[in-house]
């Protein structure tokens, strides 16, 4: 008996490697758009975190209060009353005096886990005082 190719073997060889290729491409993007959405995350998480800071450190400096300060956010990022279930970061600011200066270390840090998204070093002059 004659045993007659008509193409087929070559069709579906053809046909399983383009359904391969396919995989792994759809593979490769989802990594892609995986690792692109925790990047947004974590970019969001920061820049919260920094005006948050920013705004801490403008305060500071604008009034004549130089104490040290803590205050709580929750995952919007709005300001809790103090540390309950709902928060989800905290703002320290700790002031030390140096002479003439006053100087504030701002930490941003997650509640849980004590990791640092930012911290700021700001310092001002303590006014003169004649005697």
């Amino acid at each position: 008996m004659k045993n007659r190719n008509n193409g087929s073997r070559i069709f579906l060889t053809e046909l399983m490697f383009s359904i391969l290729f396919f995989i792994i491409v759809v593979a490769v993007c989802i990594q892609c758009f995986a690792k692109g959405y925790i990047l947004g995350k974590s970019s969001d998480v920061k820049t919260h975190a920094i005006n948050v800071a920013t705004n801490a450190a403008e305060e500071f400096i604008a009034s004549d209060d130089n104490e040290s300060f803590t205050l709580y956010y929750d995952k919007q990022w709005k300001e809790s009353e103090d540390l309950k279930g709902d928060s989800e970061y905290v703002v320290t600011g700790m002031s030390t005096e140096d002479g003439n200066m006053v100087l504030m270390n701002i930490t941003v840090s997650e509640v849980d886990s004590e990791n640092t998204i930012y911290s700021l070093e700001i310092d001002k002059a303590l006014p003169y005082l004649e005697d």
